[in-house]
């Protein structure tokens, strides 16, 4: 075992790119075996995307948070969602609009990005003001989390939601029995746990053979990493005329990952804030609120795509002199 992790560590780059393909295809696995379980028990498809579908697109962040956590990288953890949310916003909506001109819904401009922009700056304060990231402020965030699904539960019974009438949308239609995706199920979790522990010492080695921080290394290098869920599904959706799902999966993503990938990896451990983490908390609070500003007008246009894709490079560029 010792020599498997020397060999791994000596090869950090192939261990990581081989641990961020494992978290993707095991992302992709879980959700679409979930899907099926979820339609053979009935659960309404409307759920299943604002649940299913955009936990899949976390399971990287969490797998990887989990693994990291539990090896004591707390900064690397805090990194990763940071990084992450950022990058959904500057990086993948800002791709979605420049392949198209992205129109929103009221549903998201008036009730998941308000929700969305609370969730994040309480994060994101909490972070720059809290020398650690405890208990209490996890249970605080999964309340929150219990509360979204309970309203998200009960848009599901509006048949009449414009939300809804694009929910088929949202779902990938697999057709398979019950046994074998019980079994993409299992085995996509499996992926993510090695994914996770790859990406985790791929990420861990690169920092220290660089003389990186793991703040910088888990909101660059891991965040876009594993953020290629998200972009991958932005793409579809805005070159398959869906764009609302394009914008719906960021905004749902970044829910996701502040409100039950963050709290989780808090249980684990909790997590020493960095010192220069109020850099990153408040690129995230800026982007998070600007992006809700550019769809105040049920659109985002390519111009405006421009101007994220933009301020996600300043970050970048930033984030090396931090």
């Amino acid at each position: 075992m010792t020599n498997i992790f020397e060999f791994l560590q000596n090869h950090f780059y192939i261990t990581f790119v081989i641990g961020v393909a494992m978290l993707i295809l095991g992302g992709h696995l879980l959700v679409e075996g979930s899907v099926v379980i979820a339609k053979k028990l009935g659960v309404s498809t409307l759920v299943i995307g604002l649940t299913i579908v955009a936990f899949s697109t976390s399971s990287p962040e969490l797998a990887l948070n989990i693994i990291a956590s539990m090896n004591n990288h707390g900064s690397l953890c805090l990194g990763n969602i940071f990084g992450s949310n950022i990058a959904n916003i500057g990086l993948v909506l800002g791709i979605g609009a420049l392949i198209c001109k992205l129109p929103v819904t009221g549903q998201v401009v008036k009730k998941e990005f308000p929700w969305l922009i609370f969730a994040t700056c309480l994060v994101g304060f909490a972070a720059a003001l809290l020398p650690t990231l405890n208990l209490a402020l996890g249970i605080c965030l999964l309340i929150l989390f219990a509360f979204l699904m309970r309203h998200w539960f009960a848009l599901g019974k509006d048949k009449n939601s414009k939300v809804g009438e694009q929910s088929d949308d949202v779902v990938p239609d697999v057709a398979c029995s019950a046994t074998t995706a019980i079994a993409m199920l299992i085995f996509g979790l499996v992926l993510l746990t090695l994914g996770g522990k790859a990406t985790e010492i791929g990420a861990v080695t690169s920092a220290i053979h660089f003389g990186m921080s793991e703040i910088l290394v888990g909101s660059t290098i891991v965040a876009i990493a594993t953020s290629l869920p998200e972009v991958v599904t932005t793409i579809i959706a805005a070159k398959k005329k869906h764009p609302d799902l394009a914008v719906g999966n960021v905004v749902g993503s970044n829910i996701f990952n502040i409100l039950l990938v963050l709290p989780i990896t808090i249980f684990v451990n909790p997590i020493q804030a960095p010192e220069n983490v109020l850099f990153y908390a408040l690129t995230m609070i800026g982007m998070t609120v600007l992006a809700y500003f550019l769809t105040l007008d049920y659109r985002l246009k390519r111009k405006e795509g421009g101007i994220l894709i933009a301020l996600y490079i300043a970050f970048l560029i930033g984030s090396a002199f931090i």
